[in-house]
């Protein structure tokens, strides 16, 4: 697959492709002919990276992983403790962004309040 319809699959820029590759996440991809082809490897590792991504682990962070992956076996253990640590890191914010969502439900009800009060006079 093409730089640019991997770029339009996963909704970003195709120089934003381009430098996962020279940060290491990604590939080398192959080239035919000058151009890149990503394989379903490829496509699996930018599905990692922007899981990953979404939920807040930086670009280092995802790095030092993907080095310990190329490591082989030898490194489950601390892979396992660096999704497990992104995991709870994820889940506190969630917890923090369901409570904001319901302070701000409760403001929008108070101004609402203000709102039908100040129409009635």
């Amino acid at each position: 697959m093409k730089i640019d319809a991997v770029a339009q699959r996963y909704q970003i820029s195709a120089p934003t492709l381009r430098y996962y590759e020279r940060q290491g996440l990604l590939g080398p991809v192959q080239r035919v002919h000058g151009v890149r082809d990503f394989c379903q490897a490829d496509l699996d590792r930018i599905d990692f990276i922007l899981c990953v991504k979404q939920c807040g682990m930086t670009l280092k962070e995802m790095k030092h992983f993907i080095d310990m992956y190329h490591q082989g076996d030898t490194t489950i253990d601390e892979r396992l403790a660096v999704l497990q640590h992104q995991l709870s890191v994820s889940q506190q914010r969630q917890v923090q962004l369901a409570q904001s969502i319901e302070h701000l439900k409760t403001k929008i009800g108070d101004v609402r309040a203000l709102q039908a009060h100040s129409q009635t006079k």
